[in-house]
């Protein structure tokens, strides 16, 4: 479905993101990375997650941010439908793992 190098994916992906480009929580914490996206999720509660990933008003702001600022279009994709923080968590743990390994 999407054809990447995943060289070139990994090296903007796992990379810090270019300034201005941060993805700022409705709580104030900011996130440059999948790593920090990961952890960040990881410490939200569930409002805070729900206030950005919610079928209620069709929202994945976790989702966009891989998609538009780290360029991984193959992991937003698998994010878009995903409500559920656990599983979402895994989820970026995975391709993190696949990342790293390419």
């Amino acid at each position: 479905m999407f054809t990447k190098d995943l060289k070139v994916l990994r090296e903007r992906a796992l990379s810090d993101c270019p300034p201005g480009t941060e993805f700022w929580t409705c709580h104030g914490s900011i996130v440059r990375n999948i790593y920090e996206m990961k952890e960040t999720i990881r410490g939200l509660n569930e409002y805070a997650f729900k206030y950005h990933v919610n079928e209620d008003n069709h929202k994945n702001d976790f989702a966009e941010w891989i998609s538009d600022v780290l360029d991984d279009h193959v992991l937003a994709y698998k994010l878009g439908g995903v409500m559920d923080k656990k599983k979402y968590i895994e989820m970026i743990e995975k391709r993190i793992k696949e990342l790293e390994s390419a």
